[in-house]
């Protein structure tokens, strides 16, 4: 049987996923997303160019790719009668196509919350709050505990630079913009001098990190993909973009299928409507006056039962937004996981009141934060559990250690050698990451002067988004946030004295804020789901690693330039949040952990100790270290149960995501895309289950085209009028 008769998505030999054409429109995407990076909010004043793990910005692309590019030559073949003869040459195939949307994906991590929305504000913007509060000052947090070279020159830790020429420019210049109405600095004329030095520490640290998430992502992909068969939503939903059952170039299946326009159209004109109705509210009505409850309602459920708001995220309880592309993503999951997600805020609603009524005090926010910190532990200790020999194999394999897997009772040796033999992209990915891994505790080591407490943010940080790339893959949840931070869950564990005042300082100023403040655009899970449409459309994931590798480089490379000359044009107070939270909560939570241990009398033995003589101030926060052994061990109890029941209706997810805002976003929708998804299978079965498919992503599509629109329709408003454009929607959650 050749490649091509083995499955529909195969191409002929002579289709390679690499091409002048492919490597031309994945470049394109890159520049696209990467060139972009904080111009959505810091002169945009926030749109959805990237937007969670379905992007809005880079899906509006592959349709113009897709259905765009491919559509034209196909056409033009048939009006010059011409079989396929400019297809094939100048369209993209399944695989090119394929690679187009794995690389654009991957460049989604870089331009907003995943790294640039914060990086240069958190860097820039300690000092400018610095004269506001004296207790900073006071202990000498920036001046006496950060490394003055991760800054730009000058440094204004010393007075004498506060007064100069260069000063003003390049920190006085970042904070009030550089822009003068819309004449703007060119990049060349920015002053961009002063951060080759920062950028020689920052620089190296944030590519092992890169190399870190892209390697595990690949080392997991063969156990999770192959061996737990996970369901990859997202990928699925994206990789439809470019299948095709013929080995011609042409237009995509999804784009010939009629469901999946029954469900673009109506989705698609129902919130346009709604969006022109704010450009003309006169002649057209909102979605809210015509169909009022269809996306979002309130139940007031809190006034007619006070009992409620004494739950966590009650808000959910009484309202809800629906959100098209959830219920979408929702039908193509596990009903259990659907289910789970769904009766979330239930769940979280019913413990919490319980906490209240047996304690007779409210849960905090920072106490869910340790329980999920030890739900994430715990999903870790499952997923080592449960791959434990091919990871050893595959790390024995790339230490050249050799390891022999005994046969089971009736198997043969060959077949135990067989399921144990890890594949050369899982190799490679293990020897990058241990020596990747290696050498960002050492440069972490330097910055945060502690190899103790850098090696345990390390594994801390490397655990958290291993597990949140799982949810994302087994879940497809859209948006996503671990809704803690290592940095922390250390402190919490271990108390501040035992990390010391440098480290401290540096875990609360930039470790929580720049590696992980909000992933909800995380590299690893757009890896792990360009890793899914590689292997489905059998394109080498060797390869695909390098490529990828690259992609996300240049992806940075590009976003620090951009988000460079958003900012000191225009400066970063559009984007608030960015600008006023980070940078001032982490170095405020540092003061009071300084006040508090000079109280205890722990402060100068903890500055003058060694990282492991400072293992005896361990004094961590009682109540925070209880519960995060409940959610370690909640999450293992679940696992367990259903490992015996398999048709255990919860699934331990609920640990990981209950009690944090996307999880009260998506809540309502997930309920309705599972209650939709039973009813389905109930009267339809499997193979009606299967048809339907494409109607769903189709709604997934249309709410997203939509959203991709008023991008397009905000950068030409401000190209045009030379001002954000005054009607600003939000169709999904942020």
């Amino acid at each position: 049987m050749t490649t091509t008769e083995q499955t529909p998505d195969a191409q002929p030999k002579k289709d390679r996923f690499i091409s002048p054409r492919s490597l031309i429109f994945s470049l394109l995407g890159i520049l696209f997303i990467a060139g972009t990076a904080k111009f959505h909010d810091t002169v945009l004043q926030g749109t959805y160019m990237i937007g969670h793990q379905i992007p809005p910005g880079p899906f509006f692309y592959f349709f113009l790719v897709g259905l765009g590019w491919n559509g034209f030559w196909n056409l033009l073949d048939r009006l010059l009668k011409k079989e396929h003869r400019l297809a094939d040459r100048l369209a993209l195939s399944a695989r090119e196509l394929a690679f187009v949307i794995i690389m654009t994906l991957v460049a989604c991590w870089a331009p907003t919350s995943g790294l640039y929305r914060y990086f240069h504000t958190q860097i820039m913007m300690p000092w400018y709050f610095l004269p506001n509060h004296q207790n900073w000052e006071l202990h000498g947090l920036l001046t006496e505990y950060l490394r003055p070279e991760l800054f730009p020159s000058p440094w204004p830790g010393d007075p004498m630079a506060l007064s100069t020429p260069a000063y003003e420019e390049v920190y006085r210049g970042f904070f009030t913009g550089m822009a003068r109405g819309t004449e703007t600095l060119s990049i060349l004329e920015l002053p961009l001098r002063a951060w080759i030095k920062p950028m020689l520490i920052w620089g190296p640290i944030l590519t092992m990190f890169v190399f870190v998430m892209i390697s595990t992502q690949f080392l997991v992909h063969r156990q999770w993909a192959s061996h737990e068969q996970l369901a990859y939503p997202i990928a699925q939903v994206t990789g439809q973009f470019a299948r095709m059952t013929t080995p011609h170039h042409g237009v995509p299946d999804i784009f010939r299928n009629r469901l999946f326009w029954w469900g673009v159209i109506p989705v698609f004109l129902l919130l346009l409507i709604d969006y022109l109705a704010k450009w003309y509210p006169e002649s057209l009505p909102a979605m809210q006056e015509f169909l009022p409850n269809l996306k979002g309602w309130n139940l007031p459920l809190h006034t007619h039962m006070p009992i409620i708001k004494k739950a966590i995220n009650y808000w959910s309880l009484s309202g809800a937004t629906i959100y098209f592309t959830f219920i979408g993503i929702a039908y193509f999951v596990s009903s259990e996981i659907a289910l789970t997600v769904g009766l979330s805020q239930v769940l979280l609603a019913i413990f919490t009141i319980l906490f209240y009524q047996t304690t007779g005090s409210l849960m905090q926010g920072q106490t869910m934060e340790a329980m999920r910190g030890g739900a994430y532990m715990g999903f870790m200790l499952i997923l080592l559990y449960t791959g434990r020999s091919y990871y050893l194999a595959v790390f024995a394999r790339a230490l050249r250690l050799k390891i022999r897997r005994k046969a089971k009772a009736g198997e043969e040796d060959s077949a135990a050698e067989e399921l144990a033999a890890p594949d050369e992209v899982s190799v490679l990915a293990a020897r990058t990451l241990i020596v990747t891994f290696i050498a960002f505790v050492c440069i972490l080591s330097w910055i945060c002067q502690s190899w103790l407490i850098a090696l345990l943010f390390s594994l801390i940080l490397f655990m958290l988004y291993t597990v949140f790339s799982r949810i994302v893959c087994e879940t497809g949840i859209p948006f996503l946030q671990p809704a803690w931070t290592p940095g922390t869950l250390l402190v919490s564990l271990l108390g501040p004295a035992a990390i010391g005042p440098h480290a401290l300082t540096f875990l609360n100023w930039g470790g929580n804020s720049i590696f992980v403040q909000d992933p909800r655009e995380a590299l690893i899970a757009y890896v792990g789901t360009g890793a899914k449409i590689a292997e489905d459309h059998k394109i080498n994931l060797k390869k695909v690693f390098g490529w990828i590798c690259a992609a996300a480089l240049l992806a940075m490379v590009i976003g620090w330039f951009a988000a460079a000359w958003s900012t000191y044009n225009y400066n970063p107070m559009n984007d608030s949040w960015a600008s006023n939270n980070p940078p001032v909560t982490g170095l405020d939570q540092t003061a009071r952990h300084f006040m508090d241990m000079k109280a205890a009398g722990t402060f100068e033995t903890s500055l003058e100790s060694g990282p492991l003589a400072r293992l005896q101030l361990i004094a961590g926060n009682a109540i925070h270290t209880h519960f995060f052994f409940y959610g370690l061990l909640a999450v293992m109890a679940v696992s367990l149960i259903r490992f015996r029941f398999a048709k255990f209706p919860i699934h331990p997810i609920l640990f990981l995501i209950w009690g944090s805002y996307p999880a009260g976003c998506a809540a309502a929708s997930f309920f309705f895309g599972w209650f939709i998804k039973v009813l389905v299978v109930r009267f339809g079965g499997g193979g009606v289950y299967q048809r339907c498919k494409p109607l769903f992503v189709g709604i997934i599509a249309g709410e997203i085209l939509l959203i991709g629109l008023t991008i397009i329709v905000d950068f030409a408003y401000y190209l045009i009028v030379g001002s954000p454009s005054p009607n600003r929607v939000w169709y999904m959650p942020g």
